[in-house]
């Protein structure tokens, strides 16, 4: 059954369809917030994200897929996270093009059996604005393209490429501060990127 059987039940009142569609996207959820927030954190973005969902589905068109709407949601979840925990407490919503999470003083924790490798490429995504490393992580890990990457960012579908192309410059430009042996050439690096996946 796929997402869109799945959620027609799920509107219709069958919890369970519901329940089966989050367990589809469970991993793909969890990973987007791993990298960003502390793992104490995970858990509740997680559930408030899928309360979010819950409260929205009246107003959810499907002129996307139920995945690419899962994560407007959470990354308006995390914006919010970012305003009221982050060192960069504030009353309006953080400027996501922007902080990053280490400017916003958030601590992820990362997988303890990473190597030095991961450990710094994680700390040079986490060092980029955050919507550059939301732009590589759905891009990379979640293979979302154009118009989904539009819809989750809020920008046009003609934007999309360039996002890419500074997030790549500037992830780039941060491994060669941070550790220059891995700031190699852009294939080799997008395979770095994609292969954090795995260990999150």
């Amino acid at each position: 059954m796929d997402d869109a059987e799945l959620l027609a039940r799920w509107r219709a009142g069958d919890k369970t369809a519901g329940n089966d569609l989050f367990d589809r996207h469970f991993d793909a959820l969890r990973r987007f917030f791993r990298n960003k927030v502390a793992m104490t954190d995970v858990e509740d973005l997680m559930q408030r994200t899928l309360t979010s969902c819950l409260e929205s589905l009246d107003g959810f068109r499907q002129e996307a897929s139920f995945r690419t709407f899962l994560f407007v949601v959470a990354r308006r979840r995390l914006a919010d996270h970012i305003r009221t925990k982050g060192r960069l407490a504030q009353r309006e919503a953080p400027d996501l093009t922007m902080s990053s999470i280490r400017d916003a003083g958030l601590t992820p924790s990362f997988a303890a059996a990473a190597n030095e490798h991961h450990i710094l490429l994680a700390e040079a995504m986490r060092s980029i604005p955050v919507d550059f490393q939301i732009t590589l992580e759905l891009y990379y890990w979640e293979q979302l393209r154009g118009p989904e990457l539009a819809a989750v960012l809020e920008i046009s579908p003609t934007t999309v490429r360039t996002r890419l192309h500074r997030a790549r410059a500037a992830l780039k430009e941060r491994l060669i501060e941070l550790a220059p042996e891995l700031a190699t050439d852009d294939p080799t690096l997008e395979r770095s990127v994609a292969g954090l996946a795995a260990i999150l």
